[in-house]
């Protein structure tokens, strides 16, 4: 936890985290204490005379030090079993505080608010000054807890911050600093980080991808494979703080809450799986603030000869990987039957902050805000491969929204860019993508009403100025945006929640918005031949 943890910290910490490291750090005593008098046991026998002195003096000296490095090490296991403890009795707390509320109101532990609503007690069964006397009570009591809670964590983080660092060796005892493993400064391009990276000591390398994963998990640049070992850290640790924060919540009735943390837990849980099974590299994973951000790649993209990156659309995140990897492994399919001589990556690319729902789709902010982010994800592709590659960009829904404002103006690292049932690019037309002529493809499904969403801007067109008819730009499947269009199935107006292919991010919405990867699909097909560098027939 951080020297001032908030209420948010306070739920998603995980103690059983901090018992372990507790019980390896006992494990370390006993194993240092038992290696010591191992050591003691050790007699000189007949051996006498100035050496022998010597070497008995400095037996002596090797068991002070292993005693006093275990009674270190058994203190630390005591600093952070009882860190342990105290954060648990402070969720402890905020659960009893939850649980006291009175069923007609909804509690959301995670941001510690109270909020009217049905539960178990229809609203006429109280007298409306009851019920407010009551929702007041409540509040207080629920507020001052929080507040208890969380400063009896922050109070624990401080003392235990203080006491680790009382254990830490003196300056003359710390392993030499390593002062050339300051990272790049922000926006740095991928050829300059890789030229960072390659030309630090292996040993500085291996410092770093053990101190700070999540440095160099998320560099782009960084070579595939040392990216991937930092990212496995991580990915341990978020599936065990998730689960606590689900059994949590549970806990405290926030059942909306744990079912978040659940399915999150469920997509880094597929996540892990596909990279158990070989042939995948987890290239980014930070919990971002919508769904979780997370970069996964099916394939080597340092050494593959065409790859695939794949930009999801709204309410992708953790909880999405299922469906989102499925859709990036039947494209990569696809690639590899088109180009059977050749090599296929694929990336799925969340990378950004996805809008959480239909609503927040309709603004471009996040969108913009991704754009930089993919830029630097594709420069750093570029840079990191050992040869020529074909590059593939596919957005699909919003994340064509994305794809539209990282290539505007030619800043994008992409041969081919493909629009996928967009709602808009977030520009008038296909020449200020930067692609080159025929390299930039769009299609759209019959069924998907991503078509039919009513334009909120104005772009500026071949008659003037006038509404656009999508949410963010002209259609970039109709015939004046310039796009190469390419068929899809016309899809389903139903959902088809026993299809596979269904969409996970917009299967209410509709089922043809994600039909575009269905077996045997054309779109599927033309998708692969993009990805492959192929021929499309007109």
């Amino acid at each position: 936890m951080s020297a001032g943890p908030a209420l948010g910290d306070l739920v998603t910490a995980d103690p059983g985290a901090w018992l372990r490291r507790a019980g390896t750090w006992d494990g370390v005593s006993r194993a240092l204490s038992d290696r010591a008098a191992e050591l003691d046991r050790c007699a000189p026998g007949s051996w006498s005379g100035a050496d022998a002195d010597a070497a008995a003096l400095a037996r002596a000296e090797q068991v002070r030090r292993l005693r006093a490095d275990a009674g270190t090490a058994s203190r630390a296991a005591q600093v952070l079993g009882t860190h342990a403890g105290e954060v648990l009795d402070a969720q402890r707390r905020l659960v009893v505080a939850a649980l006291a509320v009175h069923p007609q109101f909804v509690v959301d532990l995670e941001r510690g608010t109270l909020c009217a609503g049905l539960g178990t007690h229809p609203p006429g069964v109280w007298r409306l000054p009851a019920m407010v006397a009551r929702f007041g009570a409540d509040l207080v009591r629920l507020s001052t807890a929080v507040a208890d809670a969380v400063g009896a964590a922050a109070r624990s983080d401080r003392a235990t911050a203080a006491a680790l660092d009382a254990l830490r060796p003196a300056p003359a005892a710390v392993p030499r600093p390593v002062a050339s493993t300051a990272a790049p400064p922000a926006g740095a391009d991928g050829g300059t980080v890789r030229s960072w990276w390659t030309g630090l000591p292996g040993a500085d390398r291996e410092q770093l991808l053990h101190t700070r994963p999540g440095l160099v998990g998320g560099l782009d640049g960084v070579p595939v494979a040392d990216r991937d070992r930092a990212n496995r850290v991580l990915l341990d640790a978020e599936l065990s703080r998730l689960r606590a924060r689900a059994a949590l919540l549970d806990r405290a009735g926030d059942t909306a809450g744990a079912d978040r943390a659940r399915r999150a837990s469920a997509g880094l849980e597929t996540t892990r799986r596909r990279l158990d099974a070989g042939d995948a590299y987890l290239l980014r994973l930070e919990r971002g603030n919508t769904g979780g951000r997370l970069v996964l790649a099916v394939g080597d993209p340092d050494r593959a000869a065409h790859v695939l990156t794949h930009v999801p659309g709204t309410t992708a995140g953790w909880g999405t990987v299922p469906g989102d990897l499925a859709r990036v492994e039947a494209t990569r399919a696809a690639a590899r039957a088109a180009a059977p001589d050749g090599a296929v990556a694929a990336v799925l690319w969340t990378g950004y902050d996805a809008p959480p729902d239909l609503l927040a789709a309709a603004d471009p902010a996040a969108a913009r805000a991704a754009a930089g982010d993919l830029r630097s994800f594709q420069d750093g592709l570029r840079a990191g491969h050992a040869g020529p590659v074909h590059l593939t960009v596919v957005g699909h829904s919003y994340g064509s929204t994305v794809l539209g404002n990282a290539a505007r103006g030619g800043g994008l690292a992409a041969d081919d860019v493909v629009f996928v049932g967009s709602p808009g690019t977030g520009t008038g037309h296909a020449s200020e993508l930067g692609s080159a002529p025929g390299h930039v493809w769009a299609t759209t499904a019959r069924h998907d009403p991503i078509g039919r969403v009513p334009g909120v801007e104005v772009f500026a067109t071949s008659r003037g100025l006038a509404p656009t008819g999508l949410l963010h730009g002209p259609d970039p499947a109709a015939p004046g945006f310039g796009a190469r269009v390419f068929d899809s199935a016309p899809g389903s107006a139903l959902p088809r929640p026993d299809d596979p292919a269904t969409p996970n991010d917009e299967s209410a919405f509709a089922a043809a918005h994600g039909g575009y990867w269905d077996p045997g699909s054309p779109s599927l097909r033309t998708l692969g031949r993009i990805v492959a560098g192929a021929s499309v027939p007109p």
